[in-house]
């Protein structure tokens, strides 16, 4: 058995006990009427510091993080040019390297055609593969396309990642493991005890690989797991367990979709399969598609399924409040505020940048909000995402939607109980409550509704009763 001491479970500023068994909570309240030997109990003193719902991680991309550990990060460079680009790459050190891998560039201010034939013409001598900020584009040379084995005949340049992600996975095996527990000590520090894998082309084989990593240990989170939406017939034997269990159905449209052609594809997957819907939603116009097509044309088949609306960053409130009773949970990004707001402000044209991942007007109208890193796109650090929905300021502190900013126990309900309910898991994480999972992360302060976080820090993160990470304890550091 554990117990917390001292704990002050917030927003709450009293500070209570909590015991822990087997993995749940047993017990809130004065340790005084524990009717136990605290000599049998493994004590943890909160010292009167806040604590949290483990965080959840409502959409990232986890085996996509651990693939860019060993790329250069491109998102801090601004290229102004073609030449500024090949500069750059002409004089990247490549020695001991047999593949040389960035991640987080953006090309759309630059001025030229970012074809093959550029890339071919740096004469770098070694495969090149460039991630897209986005996620969804790849640049690639002429080696790196032989090294993948794949028919650039088959593409358009710059190459549609879904495409061939898997076959640049299949090439990144050698410290696999090892950047795996990397990335799983990184989310313990940060508090995480819940992620969910929101890629498109999740397969079954993927899902094998989560199951060994769990198995080995490598990876101590619970993992929800979405389906690509062209895979779910490989998942018809699958059992769910608590560390690594199915989520929704996800799907990409093309903008330039119709309706019809959504209602079709969607009835049948429905006609198929029983699983919850998650849908890629940025803008305004694809996120009308899929509301209408849902809610006007095939209400009457939905049945209980849940339905996520994915980043949501053109999502109006008011304009879709007729659906504000639905079973509709929307997954903001928030911190894309902080990490791309810049670029927004620069290049948003037919939007206004001031209402993106509009959370306030969003809570205003009672819809169901959680959050998501959309890590490696996007801050895996949830201090961004707190932050960002606080202050809403970019990277060159301009503020974007000054009146669309939520306060800290908005941020941390959508981070904690709305990404949890947004799993139809909370009945079981997302509040600290008696019979619920014992994933509990204890802070370095006090804070309140009011507080600043700019020197937040995790001093201890539980999950399922088993302290998985301590800060300044060398014993039990990770």
């Amino acid at each position: 058995m554990k117990l917390l001491t001292n704990a002050k479970i917030f927003p709450s500023l009293n500070s209570e006990s909590i015991l822990i068994d087997k993995g749940k909570i047993i017990f809130i309240g004065d340790k005084n009427k524990i009717n136990l030997s605290l000599n049998d109990l493994d004590i943890i003193d909160c010292e009167n510091k806040s604590i949290l719902p483990g965080l959840i991680d409502g959409h990232c991309h986890p085996l996509e993080v651990v693939s860019n550990m060993g790329s250069i990060d491109l998102s801090e460079i601004k290229f102004r040019s073609a030449d500024d680009l090949k500069k750059y790459l002409k004089n990247t050190n490549c020695k001991n390297k047999k593949i040389l891998k960035f991640y987080g560039f953006e090309h759309r201010n630059i001025k030229g055609n970012l074809d093959l034939k550029f890339f071919d013409e740096l004469n770098l001598n070694i495969p090149l593969i460039i991630k897209h900020r986005t996620g969804h584009l790849i640049f690639l040379n002429s080696l790196a396309i032989k090294n993948l084995k794949i028919n650039i005949n088959d593409y358009k340049f710059p190459v549609d990642s879904q495409k061939i992600h898997q076959k640049i996975s299949n090439q990144e095996q050698s410290n696999f493991k090892d950047n795996v527990e990397k990335y799983n000590k990184l989310l313990m520090k940060y508090g995480y005890t819940t992620i969910v894998d929101a890629g498109v082309n999740n397969d079954i084989s993927k899902f094998n690989t989560y199951k060994n990593l769990i198995k080995e240990n490598k990876l101590n989170l619970n993992i929800c797991y979405m389906l690509g939406n062209k895979n779910v017939e490989q998942f018809k034997e699958i059992k769910s367990n608590e560390k690594l269990y199915i989520g929704p159905t996800k799907f990409i449209f093309p903008e330039e979709i119709s309706m019809s052609e959504i209602e079709m594809i969607l009835k049948n997957h429905i006609s198929i399969s029983k699983n919850d819907l998650a849908f890629h939603a940025i803008s305004s116009d694809i996120i009308f598609k899929i509301l209408h097509t849902l809610y006007e044309k095939l209400n009457k088949f939905l049945g209980s399924r849940l339905i996520r609306l994915e980043h949501a960053t053109e999502f109006l409130p008011n304009t879709f409040k007729v659906y504000k009773d639905k079973n509709l949970h929307l997954i903001f990004n928030p911190n894309f505020i902080y990490d791309h707001g810049d670029f927004y402000i620069q290049n948003q044209e037919d939007f206004d940048i001031d209402s993106i991942f509009n959370l306030n007007d969003s809570y205003k109208y009672k819809f169901n909000i959680g959050v998501g890193t959309d890590s490696p796109f996007g801050s895996i650090n949830p201090i961004n995402i707190i932050s960002s929905s606080i202050n809403r300021t970019t990277k060159s502190k301009n503020i974007i939607g000054n009146k669309n900013k939520v306060d800290l126990f908005e941020i941390i309900k959508a981070i904690t109980y709305g990404n949890a309910k947004a799993l139809k898991k909370q009945n079981k994480i997302g509040t600290l409550k008696v019979g619920k999972n014992a994933d509990i992360i204890v802070l370095n302060e006090e804070i309140s509704k009011s507080s600043t976080i700019d020197n937040l820090q995790i001093n201890h993160t539980i999950i399922n009763g088993k302290t998985e990470y301590a800060r300044n304890n060398n014993n039990l550091i990770y």
